[in-house]
């Protein structure tokens, strides 16, 4: 008789900081995931439970199914656009202030935390008799963890949510093993750190710990996968056993409401590009292939307007004083519309009524919109970087994200129906869709496989 599995609990500290607001990029992924996940725990897979970080009390704490459904279902709420970041905030001297700050404050938290380990340690040293299921105790300070001695946790969303000096504690106090997924190499620490020669070290960035904490790596792209191994020969260290993983392209499920229309726009009047406004997403090449377009008067001969172009998602700090830019400028504030809070009803409406969709990231550890654009038959004009190539299938139209003309060449033959409809037949042909059960079911397949401690 086959031994029951041991429990997989799943983290959705992400997810439960960020429910009732808007999904984008890693957030939607986690949502995603968790759905498919806690759907299965209530038919095939018993042994998935649930947890969050709760950062008040300093430790895991148990989720029902049914709260994790509740939390990734949670209704969406609008959110503020956020004003240009006050040139006098990004001086030098501030920015160095800062890191010298964020450095000093973090060593000496490091410091005192193993400390308070060590004092622990020692304390707990002459009782030998704990029981090797006992809850996780000591690394919290005594408070009680939901996750048992030994646990195997698998945390979907952003690293950055978490302690890592307690995720550390409990892997070596508790045996916790941990399964992370990876989305892309964006912060790694310098040479010369000392943080590089400092096993205990917990202010390090999300990579990092990701090549020196998990036990077993899910990444979301062999790009990302080989990214990785790259920096593991780097640092040279072998690293952790990494899977790559299917992403799901699809927007909602079958029971979803309707698409909500979104006011102004005219079915087939515009262009889309999807993704928060910030220098990585190089949006500053698509308002400047809008401007030419915009100030040659007509897009092409034979066409009687210039398509709006719709960039939905977030604006930050970062891509604040752009948006403003461009919302003063004469040529594209009649041209170019900004969306800040479009939530899966209306991004369903924008991908099935756009003309076709843009998107010139720099660097992408997969690039969910160009699926999701090519999963609703929309032809995507991508960048050709990272891991943008593979995650289309070879169906998008890929780019040099540099290449300015090129792109408003290529812009211009899809305003023509014929090379439109030539560009959607193509997706027809090669891309094959991928559900969040897909998703969850790599994802299993790939933590079944073996045991994954290191």
């Amino acid at each position: 008789m086959a031994s029951a599995r041991p429990p997989l609990f799943v983290d959705l500290s992400t997810a439960y900081a960020e429910r009732g607001r808007i999904a984008h990029g890693t957030v939607r992924v986690e949502r995603e995931l968790i759905g498919a996940l806690a759907t299965l725990a209530g038919t095939t897979r018993p042994d998935l439970a649930f947890c969050r970080f709760d950062q008040t009390a300093h430790r895991f704490v148990a989720v029902s199914r049914e709260e994790a459904l509740a939390v990734v279902r949670a209704p969406t709420e609008p959110e503020r656009r956020r004003a240009p970041r006050p040139a006098w905030r990004s001086h030098p001297l501030l920015q160095v202030g800062r890191r010298v700050e964020r450095f000093v404050r973090t060593e000496i938290r490091d410091r005192f935390r193993r400390f308070r380990a060590a004092l622990r340690e020692g304390a707990a040293r002459p009782v030998a008799s704990r029981p090797a299921d006992s809850s996780a105790r000591g690394a919290t300070g005594g408070a009680t963890s939901c996750l048992p001695a030994g646990a195997r946790l698998l945390v979907p969303g952003e690293l950055q949510r978490h302690d890592f000096g307690h995720l550390i504690a409990l892997k070596r106090q508790h045996r916790l093993a941990l399964a992370l997924l990876f989305y892309d190499l964006l912060g790694t620490l310098p040479p010369g750190d000392p943080r590089l020669d400092d096993p205990d070290a917990a202010d390090i960035p999300s990579s990092e710990f990701v090549l020196r904490h998990a036990d077993r790596v899910l990444a979301i792209s062999a790009f990302s996968a080989s990214a990785l191994a790259s920096h593991a020969k780097t640092r040279g260290v072998a690293g952790p056993p990494v899977s790559v993983i299917r992403l799901g392209h699809r927007l909602a499920a079958a029971d979803a409401p309707p698409p909500t229309p979104v006011e102004g726009l005219a079915p087939g009047g515009f262009v889309l590009t999807v993704g928060d406004v910030g220098t990585r997403k190089n949006h500053r090449l698509l308002l400047d292939v809008w401007a030419s377009l915009a100030r040659d008067g007509l897009a092409r001969p034979g066409t009687e307007n210039l398509p709006v172009l719709v960039v939905a998602g977030r604006v930050g700090h970062e891509g604040a004083a752009l948006v403003a830019a461009a919302e003063r400028d004469p040529v594209l504030r009649d041209t170019v519309r900004f969306l800040s809070n479009v939530d899966d009803q209306a991004l369903r409406w924008l991908y099935a009524h756009c003309r076709f969709t843009l998107f010139p990231s720099l660097s992408e550890g997969f690039g969910l919109p160009v699926v999701e654009s090519l999963a609703a038959g929309k032809a995507c004009i991508a960048s050709n970087a990272t891991a943008i190539p593979e995650a289309s299938q070879g169906a998008a139209i890929h780019l040099d994200p540099h290449d300015g003309a090129a792109w408003r060449a290529e812009v211009l033959r899809l305003l023509d129906d014929d090379a439109l409809a030539a560009a959607e037949a193509e997706i027809a042909k090669k891309f094959r869709m991928v559900s969040w059960d897909d998703t969850a079911a790599d994802v299993l397949l790939a933590l079944d496989a073996e045991r994954w401690s290191r």
